[in-house]
């Protein structure tokens, strides 16, 4: 039998739902679809050269993490060139676009993120994104690099 939901997909749900996310004011923010890609104890993974660094251990952390990152962008889109497929374990490939609130500068760039999936329930377990030209997005944002 095979799985319910496929990896794409879910990536999919869950890149439309940030989509909308990032891009409202805080006062308008819902959070409830972007909750709803996630598993309970989805695990989000940033680097420490971000102005959000750390592990982000379950939705409400993860909610946290969402609320830091779009307080620094307005626009946060990632698009999808290839998914890589190995079981639970999917690869994206893609260009970010960010733009940020404080400057309106807005930029795309390589992207890469590492993710687990649970297929069955058709959420994000895990996410580990790489960033392209970190030190950019930090002056964006007014973080000395």
């Amino acid at each position: 039998m095979s799985p319910k939901h496929t990896a794409k997909d879910i990536l999919n749900r869950f890149y439309a739902a940030e989509r909308v996310y990032m891009s409202a004011p805080p006062e308008h923010r819902d959070a409830n679809a972007l909750k709803a890609t996630l598993s309970p104890d989805i695990k989000l993974y940033q680097s420490p050269d971000l102005p959000y660094p750390g592990t982000y251990t379950g939705i409400d952390e993860f909610m946290k993490w969402g609320r830091d990152m779009s307080n620094y962008f307005d626009r946060v889109d990632v698009q999808t060139t290839n998914v890589l497929e190995d079981g639970d374990i999917v690869v994206i490939l893609g260009q970010l676009t960010l733009r940020a609130r404080a400057t309106g500068e807005e930029w795309t760039n390589p992207f890469c993120q590492i993710d687990k999936v649970d297929r069955e329930k058709g959420l994000i377990t895990e996410i580990r994104p790489f960033y392209w030209d970190v030190a950019r997005l930090n002056r964006a944002v007014g973080k000395k690099v």
